[in-house]
């Protein structure tokens, strides 16, 4: 079967101008999934003890959309959603081993002036990965803009229980926080849910897709 070719431009459109949307269309699919445990089991979900009458049902979403011309923005936001979804599974199924294999660091790693000047984007997504590398050992990384600067750095989660902080100095700066693996189910949802943000927050025109990074 072919592999689905997806229109990044497109995609980063939905994501810049049409966030509200695409928060809607994740609460509708939590509403619909909530109701139907409802139905069916007779469980009260959360949601459905939050008062938000904002909330539409996906049918009723649909219909809203295809009245005000949003059809092909809709389908682009479950695309996303759904895809979102699956990522953030698996990225918890590996934070999870990861945690269980032993210690784990999160990084923070930026670029100073010289190496934002003298590099392109590529070149430094080669050298977070050859400096996560050296450790043998998984992780997985991420590109992130500063909210008000917009400067490029990674984040990164690291299997290991110590880093030579000398070995990116030549790059910038690098910032080190312990997990605490105490409670494994806390660590990995936080964790996986920020960098599956990072994930969806990267996409750009310019760049037409910015993957994770992994330990082979």
């Amino acid at each position: 079967m072919a592999k689905r070719k997806i229109d990044y431009a497109f995609k980063s459109y939905v994501l810049r101008e049409h966030n509200d949307l695409l928060q809607k269309a994740k609460e509708s699919s939590l509403y619909d999934y909530a109701i139907s445990q409802l139905n069916n089991n007779g469980v009260v979900c959360h949601v459905l003890k939050q008062h938000k009458e904002d909330v539409f049902s996906m049918n009723d979403l649909l219909m809203y959309c295809l009245e005000n011309g949003l059809e092909k923005e809709f389908q682009e936001c479950i695309k996303i959603n759904h895809a979102s979804y699956y990522r953030t599974l698996r990225l918890k199924q590996r934070i999870e081993t990861m945690l269980l294999n032993g210690a784990c660091l999160f990084l923070t790693l930026t670029f100073n002036d010289e190496t934002i000047q003298n590099t392109t984007e590529k070149e430094r997504r080669v050298a977070v990965s050859r400096y996560l590398k050296k450790y043998n050992c998984m992780y997985v990384a991420n590109i992130d803009y500063g909210k008000e600067h917009e400067r490029e750095h990674y984040h990164a989660v690291i299997n290991c229980d110590k880093v030579v902080f000398e070995d990116w100095r030549k790059y910038g700066n690098i910032n080190v926080q312990r997990i605490r693996n105490r409670n494994i189910q806390s660590d990995k949802t936080k964790l996986a849910k920020y960098i599956c943000k990072l994930s969806n927050h990267a996409i750009k025109e310019t760049t037409h897709r910015s993957s994770l990074i992994y330990s082979r």
